[in-house]
């Protein structure tokens, strides 16, 4: 059963502020600037989080609010599979309704408390009091209009009118710099009883340049910036002894030497590849960076044992930089639900490519020139992604080592008096009462 919480005027807030790609390489810079360790301060849970398999944003964020892994919640990758479509013109899983678990937003309708979105994932068409989604147009669509479509206009256009000239497209900072404000304005004015948000400049960096370049520690300056705009609000608002605040990020980076197009392995032995201006395949690679999953189409068994053949010979090819192959009961066991036939990791530094336009390999011409890459299996050294929280009933502390992103969903939750009817990973010791807890 979930808890109700009395009145809305003394029901707990909760703002949740996903940075991308905000991981343990961060943590001893992040807490020496001013909003970081003004949270700190706070009597807070500071600690790492291991990511969910493929490591990629929408995986991450899915299991964020569901408090599930792919194989449940149904977001195994960024994009939904579309072999052969070059990866700028792919669509992306942008819609509420491709999660197929509950939501800590569906959780929160549901006890009558207001939700606000602001360019949080999946969110795309959602039932959601005030709702900025994350989507991008194609080419040959409206930006304006398919955010307008798929969230709440009235809300939008009042965010557009008060802070357009903040933006500049989605070019960084600015993004980030528009969408913080959008997050304030909607804490001190609407005073949501959920408010979630995701800022990506530190994510956009890395992959630019790399995760120790200049840029990339400037992104890191420029969260904090936005995360002490959004603490202001909260204090402006009237509701800081009831708001918990949490800060997460969805996965780490590594920094790229070589790329990789796989499916240049299977064009060559006619697996894939366009007949007649039409673009038809057998088997391909769906690509996540640090991380590959080889598919087969339905009902061609020849193409499976082929692309097998083909997969074992690069195997043993130490440019193409295979650290492991996953397939049967292991590759169940990682409960990504890809539906491939297998999937097949990247050593650090290796960076696997879904389009065949380009050479097989490549090798990086000068240190950052590839910048960085996500996608990789979990388990790699200084990959864990950060996670800080402070707010009433919040301990003093850091989060078990052996924690990962499935135990933030129930978390929240519990921050909010409710609770998942479902869900895979446990709440994080991290409140005051917390039985059996040992606190460092």
């Amino acid at each position: 059963m979930r808890k109700r919480a009395g009145t809305d005027s003394a029901r707990s807030r909760l703002v949740v502020i996903s940075m991308d790609g905000l991981s343990e390489r961060e943590m001893f810079a992040a807490a020496r600037l001013p909003g970081f360790r003004h949270l700190l301060e706070q009597g807070t849970s500071f600690g790492t989080l291991r990511g969910i398999y493929p490591t990629l944003t929408y995986v991450a964020h899915a299991t964020l609010t569901t408090g599930r892994f792919p194989e449940a919640h149904g977001i195994s990758h960024n994009h939904p599979f579309q072999p052969g479509v070059p990866v700028h013109r792919q669509r992306w899983h942008w819609y509420a309704s491709e999660v197929r678990t509950p939501t800590l937003f569906d959780l929160a309708r549901d006890e009558g408390l207001t939700t606000a979105a602001v360019l949080w994932p999946l969110c795309a068409g959602a039932q959601i009091t005030w709702n900025f989604p994350e989507i991008v147009a194609l080419p040959g669509e409206s930006q304006t209009l398919k955010v307008l479509h798929t969230g709440s206009p009235g809300y939008l256009l009042n965010l557009e009118r008060k802070f357009r000239k903040y933006r500049r497209g989605r070019e960084q900072p600015f993004l980030d710099d528009y969408v913080s404000r959008c997050a304030a304005y909607t804490i001190r004015s609407r005073k949501p009883n959920l408010l979630m948000t995701h800022l990506i400049a530190l994510d956009d960096a890395k992959h630019a340049t790399g995760t120790e370049s200049p840029e990339s520690r400037e992104a890191l300056s420029a969260l904090d910036a936005g995360l002490s705009r959004i603490l202001e609000a909260i204090e402006e608002s009237g509701a800081s002894d009831r708001t918990t605040v949490v800060v997460v990020g969805d996965h780490g980076h590594m920094d790229i030497d070589r790329r990789v197009r796989l499916n240049r392995m299977l064009e060559a032995l006619g697996l894939c590849g366009r007949l007649d201006g039409e673009f038809r395949w057998r088997a391909w690679f769906r690509c996540s960076g640090g991380s590959a999953f080889l598919h087969i189409k339905p009902g061609d068994p020849g193409a499976a044992s082929e692309a097998r053949a083909v997969l074992e010979a690069a195997r043993e090819d130490p440019e193409i930089g295979i650290a492991a192959v996953h397939e049967g009961a292991e590759l169940d066991a990682l409960r990504c639900g890809s539906g491939a036939l297998c999937a097949v990791d990247a050593r650090p530094g290796v960076q696997f490519l879904e389009d065949t336009d380009g050479r097989f390999i490549e090798h990086s011409p000068a240190r950052g020139a590839f910048g960085a890459d996500h996608g990789y299996h979990p388990d790699l050294p200084g990959y864990r992604s950060l996670f800080l929280a402070a707010g009433p009933g919040i301990a003093q502390g850091s989060a078990p080592e052996e924690a990962g992103l499935e135990d933030v969903a129930p978390t929240l939750a519990r921050a909010l008096g409710l609770s998942f009817p479902s869900v895979d990973g446990g709440e994080l010791p991290i409140f005051e009462h917390s039985r059996g807890v040992v606190y460092a």
